[in-house]
């Protein structure tokens, strides 16, 4: 019984919003002035404004050493980042070097070819990085 009450009730408010919703702003809607229109720009003067300020900062190519590989890198890495971003990597061997120069063609694109890798990967060794470490000497048992 009590559910029935408490749904007649919720039934009734419902209503109630249905009318306000369809009925009850018709008339305020329409005593509403129109808003005004916004003012067009000419395309002449957008081009003639002016910034608040300009800044400008310096920028500080890091050293990078001359060496055989050297201009791939700039022609080919500096493209997508800055050289810094390989001074903030570790000293890394060439093989792993070999993959992130890869991993920059495959993974996102990177215009190396692949008579391009090698000297850069050269290059990456000879400036920030290390050779690979010899190969262990495996062991023939027989």
């Amino acid at each position: 019984m009590q559910t029935f009450r408490v749904l007649g009730i919720l039934g009734i408010f419902a209503l109630l919003i249905l009318g306000y919703a369809f009925w009850g702003r018709s008339g305020r809607e329409a005593s509403l002035p129109p808003a005004p229109a916004a003012k067009a720009i000419p395309v002449s003067q957008l081009t003639e404004l002016q910034p608040v300020k300009d800044i400008q900062l310096e920028y500080h190519q890091p050293d990078m050493p001359a060496g055989p590989g050297r201009e791939q890198f700039v022609t080919q890495c500096v493209i997508c980042h800055s050289p810094r971003y390989v001074l903030n990597q570790p000293i890394f061997p060439r093989k792993t070097w070999t993959t992130e120069v890869a991993k920059m063609v495959k993974a996102y694109g990177a215009p190396i070819t692949p008579e391009e890798q090698k000297p850069i990967v050269d290059y990456l060794v000879a400036w920030h990085g290390k050779e690979d470490p010899p190969a262990a000497p495996t062991q023939n048992t027989k």
